[in-house]
């Protein structure tokens, strides 16, 4: 089952589904917005030591730097995909409430109309078929 193939559900669970989706995009721009702010102060940091003069420091801020980027950078690439399956989710979900309001539920259909109009006449039915039964003998009897 892929990601965004919410056709099964009904349109309550389908909100919920999307809900849970957007929450984690949400999660996952907060943390990639943290992972920047990392990135800079590292970086900051790295260039604080090398106007100091401390190289070891500098170093080490700078691989703390590398890090925190390559962290930002796969949350960015997670953001984007989360963004892509959002959009294909709420599309799906709007066209899913759209039809779920229009399915309509025959047996209750019927035994409502049955309510409204009675039961059906078997005996009527019977006749008015025997009666097509003679004049169709009938009809035979003039052929022959």
């Amino acid at each position: 089952m892929l990601d965004t193939d919410i056709e099964g559900m009904d349109p309550a669970q389908a909100t919920e589904y999307v809900l849970a989706f957007l929450t984690t995009l949400k999660q996952t721009q907060k943390a990639a917005a943290e992972a920047a702010e990392e990135t800079n102060l590292w970086t900051r940091r790295a260039a604080l030591a090398r106007s100091k003069g401390e190289e070891g420091l500098a170093a080490q801020a700078q691989a703390r730097a590398s890090d925190a980027l390559a962290k930002q950078s796969g949350l960015e690439a997670e953001r984007a995909d989360l963004n892509a399956k959002v959009a294909v989710l709420k599309d799906k979900l709007v066209r899913l409430k759209m039809t779920g309001a229009r399915l309509v539920n025959t047996d209750l259909l019927l035994a409502q109309l049955q309510m409204v109009v009675g039961e059906k006449d078997a005996l009527a039915d019977a006749m008015k078929k025997e009666e097509a039964n003679a004049a169709l003998d009938e009809l035979k009897k003039k052929q022959d």
